[in-house]
């Protein structure tokens, strides 16, 4: 017994290595999806701060989802709304499994987790508040086993 806790201790400690050695994002957020399902009509509503204007930054959307979920892909429409107001409509066409069926994202037991490039080295025009809506554009609703949703923003420049 006391041979498993010693190794269960030392993945414990190895897994917050590796994490702690991986940059932190600069700002991040999630939505939970009900456990039924996630309807059209559910809005994910994430906000992030930007503190300054004049860096570049990576915007990741980051999904989470069990073995229910049926597809090998994800469509979402997504909106980011500027502290002024302005807003950028996207279509995201997400890829999140090989032809065989395997899923390309981390799997941490009963969940695969994915983080999908939204944005790339993209410079916001003003410090604020940022919202990102995000619907699904599946063809099933509600759409089975997704967790959540959520946004990761990294500072490309940081010093």
């Amino acid at each position: 017994m006391m041979h498993t806790r010693s190794i269960t201790l030392a993945l414990t400690m190895g897994m917050i290595t590796l994490v702690s050695c991986a940059p932190a994002p600069l700002a991040t957020d999630a939505w939970a999806v009900d456990p039924d399902g996630w309807s059209k009509g559910d809005t994910a509503e994430l906000v992030f701060e930007i503190e300054q204007a004049d860096r570049l930054h990576n915007v990741y959307i980051s999904l989470r989802h069990n073995e229910a979920y049926p597809f090998n892909n994800a469509f979402f429409f997504v909106q980011l709304i500027s502290p002024g107001g302005q807003t950028l409509t996207d279509t995201l066409s997400c890829p999140l499994a090989l032809e065989d069926g395997r899923w390309l994202g981390r799997s941490w037991g009963k969940w695969i987790d994915h983080k999908i490039g939204y944005k790339s080295q993209v410079e916001f025009p003003e410090p604020g508040d940022y919202k990102l809506k995000i619907v699904h554009a599946m063809r099933r609703n509600p759409l089975p086993g997704v967790a959540s949703i959520g946004v990761d923003v990294f500072e490309m420049n940081a010093n």
